[in-house]
């Protein structure tokens, strides 16, 4: 029997799912190691629970100071997405990007979404800002990965249409990997990875996005920048969880 092709399913799309958090109660003044346990040890556990989330891993902005957020220092940090300067990030690598997303079916959508050792009433949704998105991986470079490395990394926002000669959309997602790394000072990333904006969770508008984000994994505590036309920023990894 032969099988049509128009009918087959489409092949999966890895992806990630990205979070950016912000914590505002006022109780996360003087620390923020309730909200980390919180995350680390419940949430995670939830998200992982979930089919097609293979892994996570959560990273601190650089300068930011969990234990006692008032040393940190990030006043000359640049914001992105949206104006806010993100404190965390979690970041979770999806098998299945469009299954991961697909509302209301995806068992993303109904982790729970309180705790008792939480405050604003155990809401984790009033306890911080929140900004979370889809992505789909278009183009990869260097090493393998590996979920034993211990890697920092560098965010860089950056649309095919900032490519000189490439002002049209569509550029090759490798010539924008590349681009995404002009002026660069300092060792070379571990690996690098461009992520394609798909769409933002349910309930977000999905502004203040640029259409691709490259991810640059860095050996700790390397000093790496490019140059200051694009917006770039900098996350310490804080765990990774799951394969």
């Amino acid at each position: 029997m032969s099988t049509n092709p128009a009918a087959a399913a489409a092949p999966a799309k890895k992806g990630y799912l990205t979070v950016f958090a912000l914590p505002t109660d006022p109780s996360f003044v003087t620390s923020h190691d309730i909200f980390n346990k919180w995350y680390n040890q419940v949430h995670i556990p939830d998200i992982l629970s979930v089919a097609s989330f293979r892994s996570a891993i959560r990273y601190a902005r650089a300068g930011v100071v969990p234990s006692n957020p008032a040393l940190s220092s990030t006043a000359n940090d640049v914001t992105y997405p949206k104006d806010a300067k993100w404190e965390y990030l979690a970041v979770y690598l999806v098998d299945d990007v469009e299954k991961a997303r697909r509302y209301p079916d995806s068992g993303f959508y109904h982790v729970p979404l309180e705790h008792e050792m939480l405050p604003a009433e155990g809401q984790v949704m009033d306890m911080a800002r929140w900004e979370m998105g889809f992505w789909e991986v278009v183009a990869e470079s260097g090493e393998q990965s590996d979920s034993q490395k211990q890697t920092d990394i560098i965010l860089v926002p950056v649309d095919s249409s900032d490519i000189p000669g490439y002002d049209l959309p569509g550029a090759h997602p490798s010539a924008v990997l590349d681009y995404s790394r002009k002026g660069w000072q300092g060792p070379d990333p571990v690996r690098s990875t461009l992520l394609k904006f798909i769409a933002p969770v349910p309930g977000g508008d999905g502004t203040g996005y640029k259409q691709y984000l490259a991810v640059h994994e860095v050996e700790p505590d390397t000093e790496a920048t490019v140059k200051p036309e694009f917006k770039t920023v900098k996350y310490k990894l804080l765990e990774k969880f799951g394969a």
